[in-house]
């Protein structure tokens, strides 16, 4: 389910939510949040325990954004599942800087 996020969804840059999972999936277009928002609702669909992460990230053009992105559970522990950018894969993020990442926080709903 995350290949096929990142990989049928369009990236758009926008502030907040706009869409929410199911009109998302329907669009096939998102930010950060609502690529978040249908990857965490398919994962919960099927059983697997998942979470938001925010944080403050640094991104390869050196612009520093606030950002979303999924924590996914498995084999007793979480995993990093960042849809928005075809260089990620699964567990490993690569568009953005995770090791200059600020935390916000991790939550199981997310308010904006």
């Amino acid at each position: 389910m995350f290949n096929w996020v990142r990989d049928n969804l369009g990236y758009s840059l926008y502030y907040n939510t706009k869409y929410g999972a199911v009109k998302t999936l329907k669009a096939k277009v998102g930010n950060c949040m609502d690529h978040s928002h249908l990857l965490i609702a398919l994962a919960r669909a099927a059983g697997i325990p998942a979470k938001y992460a925010h944080g403050d990230c640094v991104f390869k053009s050196g612009n520093t954004y606030g950002h979303v992105w999924v924590q996914l559970y498995g084999d007793d522990k979480w995993y990093s599942a960042d849809a928005t950018s075809s260089s990620n894969t699964f567990g490993v993020i690569k568009s953005w800087n995770t090791a200059t990442a600020v935390m916000d926080g991790y939550y199981s709903e997310i308010s904006f």
